[in-house]
């Protein structure tokens, strides 16, 4: 793989994160690492008035593209909620960042124009995606392909971030469902996942059951991949780029 399209989300130092590092530290992570893409997560994000700033000033310093990963959906209540995103899309702006990842929400409700009702983050120059999440309400199948098919009817540039691991909260089938989605996907989330006494829990590659590599086999290959797992330390992250780069 091109090491160019690997991406590093920011959860693989959760276990930095939780012993009080900022975000921010990360970018020196990434940048050490040789990849030159970083997902921000929003939910990482202690002082948006301080961080987003650094953010966009740190990515120039070390030219790296941020992706921003937004733990919201795009439709509440049969609604697209304007207010909310307006301020995600003004974050994202803030960082100079060209992605943004939300989930879809509440779309099977909504029964407005489409294109208008998306028309304004549609012109804000980033690239939107929707990502299938651990809920019926925006991880299925069905429901992804619905709203990505009018989008697609309706010419509205929104793309699809497969998540490779998250089929298995919703109880469906990774293989197959990547077959399904592969034309409409831009960016691939990559985790393991197994089963655990609490549950579903996402490990580092070839740790659980998920056949990673024969879902890029599937897959478009001229994408970004992520990796989105947490990992002890550096290392474990690391050797997660190794097995990207040998695929």
């Amino acid at each position: 793989m091109d090491r160019n399209l690997l991406v590093i989300n920011t959860l693989v130092f959760k276990d930095y994160f939780d012993k009080g590092y900022t975000q921010d530290k990360f970018f020196n992570f990434v940048f050490n690492m040789d990849v030159r893409n970083i997902e921000v997560r929003r939910e990482y994000i202690k002082n948006f008035n301080e961080e987003l700033g650094l953010y966009r000033n740190l990515a120039k310093k070390m030219k790296l593209n941020i992706f921003y990963s937004i733990p919201d959906t795009i439709f509440k209540n049969g609604k697209v909620d304007e207010e909310s995103l307006n301020g995600y899309f003004e974050e994202a702006r803030t960082m100079n960042c060209k992605n943004v990842k939300f989930s879809i929400g509440d779309y099977k409700n909504f029964n407005s124009n489409l294109k208008k009702a998306l028309e304004t983050f549609m012109n804000y120059g980033i690239n939107v995606n929707v990502e299938n999440d651990q809920t019926y309400e925006s991880g299925t199948l069905v429901n992804i392909i619905k709203f990505l098919t009018d989008c697609k009817a309706e010419k509205i540039n929104i793309g699809y971030v497969y998540d490779a691991g998250n089929w298995r909260w919703v109880n469906e089938n990774e293989l197959e469902n990547a077959a399904t989605l592969k034309d409409f996907t831009r960016y691939v989330h990559l985790k393991d996942v197994k089963k655990t006494s609490s549950g579903n829990e996402a490990f580092p590659l070839d740790e659980g059951n998920i056949e990673w590599r024969r879902i890029l086999d599937i897959l478009p290959k001229d994408i970004n991949v992520g990796l989105e797992y947490p990992c002890e330390n550096n290392s474990v992250v690391k050797e997660g780029i190794k097995k990207l780069l040998q695929y």
